[in-house]
């Protein structure tokens, strides 16, 4: 009953005037109740939305709290970690660099970086600023992300470990996720303008937009106190988690309010204009929002497949013959999506504090469908009785089964001692209060705890939610362990890293 009565009211509204439409359709109690029971069913603790349509601003809001703990209020002000949100910068700031005749975007990336390096030499020969702006430089997606992920190294280190680093297909020939594409991005930018990434991007178009709440350094990071912290769900509770490490840069880790953010929005809908001055040049925009790279086909909220490309820093994913040019970003303790619809003149942003759900998707069809008039039902609650539905029919699926592990094969105090690999670096196995506990050299603040699985295979449980609880295979010949594969969880990086014991 409730399902028909919100599409009947969708379709009411949607033949009203346009000044009603907004009026009552978005800033109206039927989005607010929407939000307030996706904030309630998926325990999200709290989430700042906006939406632009014609220029005007339908909504700007921010519900629930940023901090379950201290129960602060989500306002537009509120500053999230909008993680890979910040690709859609970089690639706009390259496509700015190539239309005012500082670059080609056709530039060898070795032109900027004439130390970049790869294992395979033909690579470095080839690779251009397009190819690792729009992931389609031949590395797997995520393939590096522990090198990246909450790491001490520097980005100079990271690249050159990565170098180490095989390529998983031949150039441009399928598309692959990468981070560290937009990293070796990052670090072209002080050779073509001489300044750092951050200042660069500053002065070029936080600073001319007025957007004084984005934030690209760890202090100011560090010291806001309008900020969601990031949360997740452990045995269907909310729990608040522990800062991870700030380091904003051309890949992610920028924070951002949904005020601005609404004004990055209206700049790219207005052909890069604000306040009538001209930020970002027209044909960069049209530039960075052009298809280079085939992702495949994707679905959406109804379910159906669509085709989805990948421009500079953007997907473009061609819907109900509109084109849809959006980012999304996830890390731990945050899901959030910026999405376009040009020819709609029609922007939605939508930043949460929680990383279990996915109302960043659902919320942002809903609108979409709605201004395309196309009946749909509620994908937030049809979105929700999905995830029951599959936790019902398996409750836990990580749990391992007491009948099902096995004595690893040798003594366990066999593991102990440091092991090497090139890709990474060090690391070791120490017996710490009766435990084997696992330490890397790059991840000091990350610790991982080793108990029997199988044989010949150990499980890992890390500190940080993030890397999850894994398996791990050991080489043990002759009674004597010779190293182990190591893995992180696949939403850090799915590829494994091989270490062999030294001592």
């Amino acid at each position: 009953m409730k399902l028909r009565f919100f599409l009947s009211f969708l379709i009411c509204c949607l033949v009203l005037s346009s000044k009603a439409q907004e009026i009552t359709l978005f800033k109206g109690d039927s989005l607010d109740r929407y939000i307030g029971k996706a904030l309630d069913e998926w325990k999200i603790p709290g989430v700042a939305v906006y939406i632009v349509k014609d220029g005007k601003v339908i909504l700007q809001k921010g519900y629930g709290v940023s901090n379950w703990d201290t129960r602060t209020k989500v306002d537009e002000q509120t500053v999230f970690p909008i993680a890979s949100i910040s690709k859609t910068f970089t690639g706009t700031l390259f496509a700015t660099l190539e239309a005012e005749g500082k670059i080609s975007l056709n530039d060898l990336v070795k032109k900027w970086l004439p130390n970049f390096s790869t294992k395979e030499k033909i690579y470095e020969q080839q690779i251009t600023l397009t190819d690792i702006l729009s992931h389609r430089s031949g590395w797997r997606t995520f393939q590096g992300d522990l090198l990246n992920t909450e790491s001490s190294l520097t980005y100079s280190a990271m690249i050159e470990k990565f170098s180490q680093v095989p390529p998983a297909y031949p150039i441009r020939t399928k598309f692959g996720y990468s981070n560290f594409g937009f990293i070796i991005a990052g670090e072209c930018v002080p050779k073509i303008t001489q300044q750092s990434f951050n200042t660069y991007f500053k002065n070029r178009f936080l600073v001319p937009l007025g957007m004084n709440r984005t934030f690209i350094t760890e202090i100011e990071i560090k010291n806001e106190r309008n900020k969601a912290s990031g949360h997740t769900l452990i045995n269907d509770s909310i729990i608040v988690l522990p800062p991870d490490k700030v380091e904003p840069y051309s890949h992610g880790g920028i924070f951002a309010s949904i005020n601005d953010l609404g004004i990055w929005v209206n700049t790219l809908l207005n052909k890069g204009n604000w306040e009538s001055k001209n930020v970002i040049p027209e044909n960069a925009i049209n530039k960075m929002w052009l298809s280079n790279t085939i992702i495949g086909k994707s679905r959406a909220a109804d379910q159906e497949m669509y085709f989805k490309t990948y421009g500079l820093g953007w997907e473009i994913l061609q819907y109900q013959n509109k084109e849809v040019i959006q980012h999304n970003g996830a890390y731990s303790g945050a899901l959030t999506s910026l999405t376009l619809v040009p020819s709609l003149q029609l922007g939605i942003v939508v930043l949460t504090n929680q990383d279990n759900h996915n109302l960043q998707e659902t919320l942002k069809w809903q609108v979409i469908d709605a201004y395309l008039q196309k009946i749909a039902p509620n994908y937030t609650t049809t979105a929700i009785e999905r995830q029951k539905q599959r936790k019902a029919e398996n409750p836990n699926p990580n749990k391992e089964k007491k009948e099902d592990i096995e004595n690893f094969g040798v003594n366990l105090d066999a593991i102990l001692g440091t092991y090497t690999c090139n890709y990474y670096g060090k690391a070791t196995i120490n017996k710490k209060n009766g435990n084997y506990v696992l330490i890397l050299e790059h991840h000091p603040e990350l610790k991982g705890v080793l108990t029997s699985y199988k044989k010949n295979q150990l499980t890992c449980q890390y500190n940080h939610p993030m890397f999850g609880k894994v398996q791990f295979p050991f080489k043990v010949e002759n009674n004597k362990v010779k190293g182990f594969t190591l893995f992180v969880d696949e939403f850090v990086e799915a590829d494994g890293y091989e270490f062999k014991k030294v001592k």
